[in-house]
């Protein structure tokens, strides 16, 4: 399922409220790709299990195959869970406005039962803490204006976009996924291994909404390694963005600094720049 991914998309809305409570309201529908993936797919070490995939062409986010080329698929434009079996909608669609979390999770495992799929170890928990929202407490779905769904879908279209262009280059990273957990989109380019194999170091790469470090949605490149260590503070400057460290081993372009960009070229360039340069730091730091 290779994705169509056409130029970068105008971003034009300041971070605010509105688009937080979006951010929100996708990011808890997103759960039940994640819950599908965690309980109807073997477990995998790294938790790709309940990774998802952004599908450009549909604006959707589908979880990994349930079965061969059938995914559980959240419709992000008009705010709807599906059944998409080898690339078609089946007509089983649950729309998310109105109802709540517990209320889906029980349309949701009777659609699974009509596809044929076992869903005796489906549980509507996960293992990891979710952002706290009203619909943690019993609050309905709410499908907010089209301005705003747009806009995340911006977000999504242009990360796959830039992060898939970048993890090209690299013929050993990773396949950009988007992480449920943290609902980021990113991808880790490794850069040396053991004698076992092993990641030893990495790069890392993607888009994340706002958290405890950055209050608007960021861009990040970051470095890891399997033996601590920090990168030092006086690294070169980025030609776009910033270095976080010492707070953290990597740096950020913020969503405010890409709007100063008035054209869609004038973005996807600070965005492009941003990783060429960092990743460059990033090599030149690791061998000198």
């Amino acid at each position: 399922m290779k994705p169509n991914i056409k130029p970068w998309q105008l971003l034009s809305i300041s971070y605010n409220d509105k688009l937080q409570d979006t951010l929100l309201q996708q990011y808890h529908a997103a759960q039940f790709l994640a819950i599908a993936g965690r309980y109807l797919i073997p477990q995998q070490a790294d938790d790709s299990n309940t990774s998802l995939v952004f599908l450009p062409e549909k604006q959707e986010l589908a979880s990994q195959e349930l079965q061969t080329d059938n995914r559980l698929v959240l419709n992000l434009s008009d705010f709807s869970l599906g059944f998409l079996k080898k690339d078609t909608l089946v007509p089983h669609e649950i729309s998310l406005q109105g109802k709540s979390k517990s209320e889906v999770y029980d349309i949701l495992v009777q659609i699974l039962n009509k596809e044929g799929i076992n869903t005796g170890n489906l549980k509507n928990k996960l293992h990891y803490d979710l952002l706290d929202h009203e619909l943690l407490h019993g609050a309905a779905f709410k499908k907010n204006d089209t301005q705003f769904i747009q806009e995340h879908i911006g977000y999504r279209h242009n990360a796959q976009l830039i992060l898939e262009q970048i993890a090209g280059e690299y013929p050993k990273a990773e396949r950009v996924r988007v992480w449920p957990h943290h609902f980021d989109t990113g991808s880790i380019i490794p850069v040396r291994f053991d004698d076992q194999g092993e990641i030893t170091q990495s790069m890392g790469i993607g888009w994340a909404i706002p958290d405890s470090m950055i209050n608007e949605p960021y861009f990040y490149l970051s470095f890891w390694a399997a033996k601590p260590s920090i990168l030092p503070e006086n690294m070169p400057a980025l030609t776009s963005g910033k270095w976080m460290i010492p707070e953290w081993n990597g740096g950020v372009l913020r969503l405010s600094e890409i709007l100063r960009q008035s054209s869609p070229e004038g973005q996807y360039a600070s965005v492009r720049s941003f990783f060429t340069s960092g990743l460059l730091i990033l090599e030149q730091h690791l061998n000198p």
